[in-house]
């Protein structure tokens, strides 16, 4: 399992653009990623769910990770958020 931390430097935020970009990054890869918001998380290819974190700029999010190709997805995902 990997997890980290990233502040969105994006001021507006974590919108639409983004979040298709992520899922997009993640679609070949199979290990299964979470990403919270406070009290709020939802997997990252979950598009609605995504959204409804509210992410704003300067939010901090939690990216979990867990699966056979979590490096893999840590890096790619580290590549994508804004």
């Amino acid at each position: 399992m990997i997890q980290f931390s990233h502040a969105i430097a994006d001021p507006e935020g974590l919108h639409a653009r983004p979040i298709a970009a992520i899922a997009a990054t993640l679609a070949p890869l199979s290990s299964a990623v979470t990403i919270r918001v406070g009290e709020r998380s939802s997997e990252a290819r979950d598009l609605m769910g995504m959204l409804g974190l509210e992410a704003r700029g300067g939010s901090t999010i939690e990216v979990t990770i867990e699966g056979p190709d979590e490096e893999q997805a840590a890096e790619a995902l580290r590549a994508v958020l804004p």
